[in-house]
């Protein structure tokens, strides 16, 4: 090549395959170029033709190296990037024995393939959804020696959670086969797709089906007690029949629930629930039931507060 023109010279610079830079590598040539430039050699006209010839036989080298970088960049999925939603759940009544409908505004999920019998909001922390859920499979080749695998992505950051796997039992209510499980408590507000998976004896995978659902943000906690309404729905306003959940044994019949504006102090409102039910956990922990109402009369930062414990809560303004 050492008998070309520069003209010449730029042609062949023309003919090498473009590939696009990254950022770093933009960077490093920008920075390459402006120091070349601020070196001034008393042969000019020499130095050129040399760089020239030294910027062809540079990216004989490095063009290949370029474009499979780029191209490993291109194909390796990047941190934090959005999942595509799942498709969308509904709500759809199963059968008992005499084809009568059954749980039609609880079992939630893709008619004729897979679903679950929901709580009535999925909430982050909250293992009240989560355990002991029944799901509900349809498919022929179903059978009880295969084990369903029920995996949990979150679309907006792409985390992904391996909620539980389980044997399959015979069908029932119109499925081809249901199954008793326990989920881990999702730790993200927003959507998550559920995926559904059977493994048969050699290992041999399915996919059954896959839905979103929607996860809300965390109940108020105040200790031992919660406040069982995500803090997503507090607005200012009324709110008739909530219910405070509190752990511990030979609670009182009634407790207070105190609202302490942090932004006016003197601002104090006090409301009492009763209707005091008890209970036990599966774990064995004794918890009561509280019913009453309250309002909060502005957007704000406010102070929950119930039998001594208390925490923070920030309220929204009321929307339409």
């Amino acid at each position: 090549m050492s008998h070309l023109s520069d003209k010449e010279l730029l042609d062949v610079l023309a003919d090498f395959p473009r590939h696009e830079l990254t950022t770093i590598q933009r960077t490093e040539m920008l920075k390459t170029i402006s120091e070349a430039e601020s070196f001034k050699p008393k042969r000019n006209f020499r130095f050129q033709r040399f760089a020239a010839l030294s910027a062809v036989f540079i990216l004989i080298l490095i063009a290949p190296i370029l474009y499979l970088t780029n191209k490993t960049e291109d194909e390796t999925p990047r941190s934090g990037s959005v999942i595509k939603q799942a498709q969308e759940g509904d709500y759809f009544a199963l059968q008992d024995e005499n084809g009568k409908p059954l749980y039609g505004d609880s079992n939630f999920g893709i008619p004729n393939k897979v679903s679950l019998l929901a709580p009535k909001e999925w909430v982050v922390w909250d293992t009240r959804a989560t355990s002991k859920i029944m799901v509900f499979l349809w498919g022929k080749d179903l059978a009880l020696d295969q084990t369903l695998n029920i995996d949990a992505t979150h679309v907006e950051t792409g985390i992904k959670e391996h909620l539980n796997n389980t044997s399959l039992s015979a069908g029932m209510y119109g499925a081809d086969a249901h199954a008793v499980v326990d989920f881990l408590t999702f730790d993200k507000r927003g959507k998550w797709n559920l995926e559904f998976t059977v493994y048969n004896s050699l290992g041999e995978k399915k996919k059954i089906g896959e839905f979103s659902i929607y996860v809300k943000d965390h109940y108020v906690l105040l200790g031992h007690s919660t406040l069982l309404i995500s803090q997503e729905d507090l607005f200012a306003g009324f709110y008739e029949d909530a219910y405070i959940e509190v752990k511990g044994e030979n609670l009182p019949e009634e407790i207070e629930l105190e609202i302490i504006n942090e932004e006016d102090p003197t601002d104090i409102s006090k409301f009492i629930f009763k209707e005091k039910t008890d209970n036990t956990t599966t774990d064995g922990d004794r918890i009561s039931m509280y019913k009453g109402d309250f309002h909060i009369k502005k957007s704000g930062i406010y102070s929950f507060s119930v039998m001594g414990e208390s925490n923070i809560v920030i309220i929204g303004k009321p929307t339409d």
